[in-house]
């Protein structure tokens, strides 16, 4: 178990340091990334995750 957190660790660390790396050498990619790429993205998957989930039930009931 504790090599499986450890490996975890390793990977968000490492993640980190290229994270920071690119948004030093690339701040207006970076800046649009964070502020627009990434709100966009989590609005992208809680509507593919409504969809999973309602459609089914929909379809059940027969509103489809």
């Amino acid at each position: 178990m504790t090599a499986i957190i450890k490996s975890i660790h390793k990977f968000e660390n490492s993640f980190d340091k290229k994270a920071e790396r690119f948004a030093i050498h690339h701040p207006y990619i970076a800046f649009a990334t964070i502020f627009i790429g990434m709100p966009l993205f989590i609005l992208m998957i809680v509507t593919v995750a409504t969809m999973i989930l309602v459609l089914p039930v929909s379809w059940i009931f027969g509103w489809l």
